[in-house]
């Protein structure tokens, strides 16, 4: 009898055991399971929700209830959230967290890739409707660059630059591919470069006259002062010279001596306001120097990428930072010391410095790279000759007799000689190739070249050969060669 009782009394006891461990799930989370099961998942959701609430610990309900929220309802940012918590309490449903995830990401690029197959001139909002694909995906998976360049491109489609760029930034900070990330900063100068010819437009009249202003100095010719400014508002003839006269233009407070048909001297009693608005020219600037950011950030990744390093030199110079660019520059020569270009650029980088002896041997090792590399061999003797304008004019200014200036045009001499020497003898070559008559290859640009020997005999007393080149440069413009 005893015994029947105890084995009874276990039985209740093991009954009462397994009834209580049943009860320990909530009957929201059973009841949210049910529904489930039923198909009524927005019920199943708001029972899964208010479990959560209740007991925060119970990663499975996290779990479903993430589940749910993206599959049933598309509340990804929802599910996302859940998903989250789940992984927090334990890992468990990690390698499902993660399998959906990339379910629902997968499925929102081919919705995206097929919109942009429907897009096209006539139907520009399947852009938008790629780029709402996109953006959802990358809701699900916001820390995979793939998604972003699906972006970009959506958004080149549509024209839309500047999320363009704002994507192919977060693609970058994902992926680190520095051929994608380029492309940001030719974006960005290419923005730049729209914004400066907007400013060159709107202005194009005031720049021309500011342009005309600076250029017209001593040697310019009477008839380029007549189709710059027209007639002069007063011509003052000169009693002791009649060939001297002085042509005065009020409007721009500037007075020109001509003699002989050039202009001899310039007086500015006034500077004048060109009313020029930069604005657009410093929104290109802004966009230059975001490319500079952009190219930096390349270079310190590889900065053994040449072409990078070019594309930063560009940025850096249209957004007026030579000397920084003079730097960055130097990187690519010593990448590829064998590359006459890059010498040559460097050079006239320090030349705009005036950094004369840095940019004198740059120009010598594009010469020794090809001795008949003309452009360095000229630019040589340029920067000679503009040291020793530089120190004549400091001289002048200290009140300092030194002709010590006159070193530099002595040094600059023999390499514009040379120039013309090659150039004539190219002339010579092409006429003996073609049978016709031998001339000089020389352009109306390359009057400069005469122009600069003609200048460098006169200052060094030179008298007969500078006219003789000066006649030269005029009879190449005259021309119109």
């Amino acid at each position: 009898m005893k015994s029947n009782l105890f084995y009874l009394v276990v039985s209740v006891l093991f009954a009462g055991f397994l009834t209580l461990g049943f009860q320990c799930g909530s009957p929201d989370f059973t009841g949210a399971k049910v529904q489930e099961q039923n198909k009524n998942y927005v019920e199943a959701v708001k029972l899964y929700e208010r479990e959560v609430q209740k007991n925060p610990a119970n990663h499975e309900a996290w779990f479903r209830l993430g589940r749910l929220r993206g599959e049933q309802l598309g509340d990804y940012k929802g599910m996302m959230d859940a998903f989250q918590e789940a992984e927090k309490l334990s890992p468990t449903y990690t390698l499902e967290i993660r399998a959906w995830r990339y379910k629902f990401w997968a499925q929102h690029i081919n919705n995206g890739v097929s919109f942009v197959k429907r897009a096209g001139t006539d139907s520009v909002q399947f852009f938008d409707d790629a780029i709402k694909e996109y953006n959802t995906a990358a809701s699900i998976w916001p820390d995979t660059a793939i998604t972003y360049l699906y972006l970009a491109a959506a958004y080149k489609g549509k024209g839309d630059y500047d999320n363009l760029i704002l994507s192919q930034k977060k693609a970058w900070n994902y992926g680190r591919d520095k051929e994608q990330y380029k492309q940001v900063g030719k974006y960005l100068v290419s923005k730049g470069l729209e914004k400066k010819d907007q400013f060159k437009t709107e202005n194009a009249d005031k720049l021309k006259l500011q342009k005309n202003m600076n250029e017209t100095d001593k040697g310019s010719y009477k008839s380029d002062v007549m189709r710059s400014f027209g007639a002069p508002d007063n011509q003052k003839k000169d009693k002791k010279n009649p060939k001297r006269e002085d042509w005065v233009y009020n409007q721009y407070g500037m007075t020109l001596t001509i003699e002989n048909e050039k202009v001899v001297a310039k007086k500015i009693d006034k500077p004048y306001d060109y009313k020029i608005d930069s604005t657009k020219y410093y929104e290109a600037v802004e966009e230059f120097n975001k490319a500079v950011d952009v190219f930096e950030e390349i270079k310190a990744l590889n900065p053994k990428d040449n072409e990078n390093l070019n594309l930063l030199l560009q940025a850096y110079y249209e957004a007026g930072r030579v000397k920084e660019a003079t730097v960055t520059f130097k990187l690519a020569v010593d990448n590829d010391p064998g590359n006459k270009m890059n010498h040559y650029i460097l050079g006239l980088l320090y030349r705009t410095v005036e950094d004369y002896d840095g940019a004198i041997a740059e120009f010598k090792k594009a010469v020794e790279i090809d001795p008949s590399f003309s452009d360095a061999i000229f630019d040589i003797g340029a920067t000679l000759y503009n040291w020793g304008v530089k120190m004549k004019k400091a001289a002048q200014e200290k009140g300092d007799e030194s002709t010590e200036f006159k070193n530099k045009f002595k040094e600059a001499l023999p390499w514009i000689e040379k120039v013309v020497e090659l150039k004539t003898a190219k002339g010579h070559d092409a006429a003996a190739k073609s049978g016709k008559e031998w001339h000089a290859e020389l352009t109306s640009e390359d009057a400069r070249i005469w122009d600069t020997v003609g200048t460098i005999y006169a200052l060094l007393g030179q008298a007969e050969k500078a006219v003789k080149a000066l006649d030269e440069a005029d009879q190449i413009r005259k021309a119109g060669k």
